[in-house]
């Protein structure tokens, strides 16, 4: 063999034994990487059903039919590119949930003349995966309240985009508050929480008690004074402090009283009312507030709440026995002292004759009662001036307090939270 064979052989042998360990240190490098990868970045969708607590919800399907959720129905299951619209008379509760998992993610209530447009709803597919769940959110109109509980094993990356330009980024458990009409987005941290707000590439960071404005085509603006809660504690995440409890009443002498407790719910508190019995019981909470309103536009009322059993229908032959009344004492224009109270019932059918609409032996101001979905949560909001507007009723012009009644024969009523926003 000559010289020059040999060599090109011997050449050959040690580009082949170079390239297969390169090779080998490649795949070595890149298969461990490439799994790695496809563990952090797998993802499948979040769970999300929308509930309508009132009238009629519509959800639009990118290119599909639109259905609609009735108040009472089942809540019904939406996914990305859906969009979710609520008219003058409908509000809804929709919750994320991650698969196989029964606490929420968030809770988001969507109020009247709302859109919110679902863009991505993921959660990393294996549990070795570090990415968080994301959410993104297009809130086209409306207003909607998001209530993010603690973190257990995964963060949440929540992005919430609005017509003026804006990006708001929540990476922090706690309550939010976003609001978008023809000309700005109003955005407010109540609770806990931080959020990032994002326009004509400038942040603002907002914490809690703060909010930022931004309008078309400028930048964020703030942090600004925020809306302002009167009602302390309203979520009992300390129990019944800055809350006074009134004894149980008992229309007959050898029936049980009812219990009143907060339930831990896995850290989110719920207050309780729970009461099994033949004849009338009652039981009364209330919180002082003894606040000047004389000077502000919007008072907003809303509440968290659930009626779980209920005995009797409607709210009783005297409209009197609801599972949860809500009842705010006042002060009024002219500088009379007046109360406004609101029902809610989940069973029975309205009888003018045997289960009335609405309490005929309260002297308040009053709209018929309120029927609500037995055994899920639903969302009530009104602004008072503007309902005592509609009633005829002079606005308030001082608040004395805030009561929640449970009342009936055989019932549970639940209230995961009650707040008093003025504006």
């Amino acid at each position: 063999m000559s010289d020059s064979r040999w060599f090109s052989r011997h050449r050959l042998a040690w580009v082949i034994l170079t390239g297969s360990f390169i090779s080998c240190i490649l795949l070595t490098i890149t298969v461990p990487l490439g799994i790695s990868a496809f563990v952090q970045k797998a993802a499948r969708l979040l769970e999300i059903t929308v509930q309508a607590n009132q009238g009629t919800v519509g959800i639009e399907e990118e290119n599909g039919p639109r259905r609609a959720v009735l108040a009472g129905e089942l809540p019904q299951s939406v996914g990305p590119r859906n969009s979710i619209r609520t008219d003058t008379t409908a509000s809804a509760l929709l919750t994320v949930t991650p698969p196989d998992q029964p606490e929420p993610l968030t809770l988001m209530q969507i109020s009247s003349n709302s859109i919110v447009q679902l863009a991505q709803a993921t959660t990393p597919r294996f549990a070795l995966s570090n990415s968080p769940h994301r959410l993104n959110i297009d809130l086209q109109a409306g207003r909607v309240r998001l209530d993010i509980p603690p973190f257990t094993d995964r963060a949440l990356e929540l992005i919430v985009t609005t017509p003026q330009g804006g990006v708001v980024s929540i990476k922090e458990w706690g309550r939010y508050m976003l609001e978008v009409s023809n000309d700005t987005t109003q955005v407010t941290v109540q609770t806990d929480g931080a959020a990032n707000v994002t326009a004509l590439g400038q942040t603002l960071a907002l914490g809690p008690g703060q909010r930022a404005e931004i309008a078309a085509d400028a930048p964020p603006q703030g942090p600004l004074n925020p809306a302002r809660g009167l009602i302390q504690n309203g979520d009992f995440g300390d129990g019944l402090d800055n809350w006074a409890l009134f004894a149980w009443q008992v229309e007959l002498p050898d029936q049980p009283k009812g219990e009143t407790t907060v339930q831990p719910n896995d850290g989110d508190p719920l207050l309780r009312f729970e009461r099994a019995g033949i004849g009338h019981a009652d039981v009364r909470l209330t919180q002082s507030v003894n606040q000047d309103v004389s000077d502000y536009e919007s008072l907003r009322l809303s509440a968290t709440l659930r009626v779980v059993e209920q005995s009797l229908g409607v709210c009783g032959v005297q409209g009197s026995e609801c599972p949860l009344f809500i009842i705010v004492n006042y002060i009024d224009d002219s500088g009379v002292s007046r109360v406004w109270q609101h029902g809610f019932f989940a069973n029975g059918t309205v009888d003018d004759n045997l289960t009335p609409a609405a309490c005929i032996s309260c002297a308040v101001i009053q709209r018929p009662h309120e029927r609500v979905p037995l055994g899920q949560l639903y969302f009530y909001d009104v602004d008072l001036i503007q309902e005592l507007a509609t009633q005829g009723a002079l606005p308030p012009r001082f608040i004395e307090s805030v009561t929640l009644v449970g009342s009936g024969h055989s019932f549970i009523t639940e209230v995961a939270d009650v707040a008093l926003i003025v504006e």
